[in-house]
């Protein structure tokens, strides 16, 4: 991944597997993560995706989830989207369809999961 934005040089960003979940890093350290934790042994629940504001607004951290939604495939996963960024991007984007475990939303959601991504 790499980043520009017109005032500053492009930035590499590399992206690094962790435990359940995903980080990322440029040249001064972490700059986002997406995690999620087990459901059952078919369901994940995406719960928490953080973008540190210099990358906000670069689709970074749709990035991020779809590199989660890409591994959820390849492992015959379901998806609960619990963080309010991924459930977001789940209701409005159809491709994520396939993986999309809808359940109640007050079982797995949390609110403060997202606080930042914008």
């Amino acid at each position: 991944m790499s980043e520009s934005k017109a005032s500053e040089p492009a930035r590499e960003v590399e992206v690094q597997k962790q435990g359940n979940g995903y980080m990322l890093r440029d040249r001064t350290g972490q700059v986002g993560e997406i995690s999620y934790r087990m459901a059952d042994a078919d369901t994940w629940i995406i719960d928490h995706i953080f973008l540190d504001p210099r990358y906000r607004g670069t689709g970074m951290a749709k990035e991020l989830l779809d590199i989660v939604v890409e591994e959820a495939r390849d492992k015959g996963r379901k998806i609960i989207p619990s963080c309010a960024y991924a459930l977001a991007l789940f209701k409005r984007r159809a491709e994520y369809a396939d993986v999309w475990r809808k359940e109640e939303p007050s079982r797995y959601s949390d609110a403060y999961s997202s606080h930042g991504v914008k």
